[in-house]
């Protein structure tokens, strides 16, 4: 049996399993489960939120209504770059000092968009969009993988200085530093994967 026929036959088989797990037979009759898709043009909906890079609708904009009526070309073309330098700045502002204490050093915000923390960030934060390259391994900020410390990459990502050579921080740097390095129960091997609920 060559290789074609023996695929086809695979290809049949798990057809008739699939059609036949989705059967009922309460009255002897066979029907295949149906499904009613929404169908209307992409204009009749409202979007309430734009967020595919977590924490920076939430904590680096203010002009929320403007934001989510935008679209990640308007992000590209640098639309809200200057409110997001600004926020960068006044975060920094707030908590530089802190960050040194701890030895960490501070990436610079300069108003213009050179300063270290735009060179690093900007790029990965903007458009503002979840970027999956299926070439590349998984894992944020290609994709999100329930395990991965988004948060703390992120908060690395603004705050710290990851440019140089060698750059004094990765974006890895604050994992197990603010949040716990892990979920504290394991997850699935299987659809939906989370975690079994505490009792």
């Amino acid at each position: 049996m060559n290789n074609l026929l023996k695929k086809s036959l695979g290809t049949a088989v798990i057809s008739t399993l699939l059609l036949t797990a989705c059967s009922s037979s309460d009255d002897d009759t066979t029907t295949t489960a149906s499904f009613d898709f929404a169908s209307a043009d992409i204009a009749s909906y409202t979007r309430i939120d734009r967020m595919g890079m977590p924490a920076i609708a939430t904590a680096l904009i203010s002009s929320k209504d403007a934001y989510n009526n935008a679209n990640p070309t308007n992000d590209s073309a640098g639309e809200f770059v200057p409110e997001i330098l600004g926020s960068l700045q006044t975060l920094h502002g707030a908590l530089d000092g802190q960050l040194t204490q701890l030895g960490l050093t501070p990436c610079t915000v300069v108003g213009d968009g050179t300063g270290t923390c735009a060179q690093f960030a900007v790029p990965l934060i903007l458009p503002d969009t979840l970027k999956i390259d299926t070439a590349a391994s998984s894992g944020f900020p290609n994709g999100r993988m329930l395990s991965d410390p988004v948060i703390d990459v992120t908060l690395a990502v603004a705050l710290l200085e990851l440019t140089g050579d060698p750059a004094p921080h990765a974006p890895d740097a604050l994992v197990g530093v603010l949040n716990p390095p892990a979920n504290d129960k394991a997850f699935g091997d299987a659809f939906p994967f989370l975690a079994t609920p505490h009792q």
